[in-house]
């Protein structure tokens, strides 16, 4: 399993939008929670520190009061003339998405469609 030190020492040297990482007082647990959410939707592939570490950032971002209404179902909010529209927030981190690709729960089976027969 990846480690606080790890991850820690991955952001600072190739992460520069950190400030989410950087001001977060839950690191460990921002690891805890990337490394169990990207097993079940990744669950073929090896975690290394930068897969972890960017999930970890993703996930200490998704604290965002904004993103919390999200969360909640809210669509938009408004206020006078000015409205705010929420798009549905992507689970996984958008580098992590291009590193592996589309998660377990994406990944549509093949289904075979027999035509004028029967299985026995």
């Amino acid at each position: 399993m990846t480690t606080l030190e790890e991850v820690e020492v991955w952001i600072q040297s190739n992460v520069l939008d950190s400030k989410a990482w950087d001001d977060s007082t839950k690191k460990e647990i921002a690891i805890k929670q990337a490394s169990r959410n990207l097993s079940r939707w990744y669950p073929e592939i090896e975690l290394t520190d930068e897969i972890v570490a960017y999930q970890s950032i993703w996930e200490l971002q998704g604290l965002d009061p904004a993103l919390k209404l999200q969360k909640q179902g809210v669509k938009s909010v408004s206020e006078g003339l000015d409205r705010i529209d929420y798009l549905e927030r992507d689970k996984v981190a958008p580098d992590v998405r291009e590193i592996l690709g589309s998660p377990a729960y994406e990944l549509i089976e093949e289904t075979v469609i027999l035509e004028g027969g029967s299985l026995i």
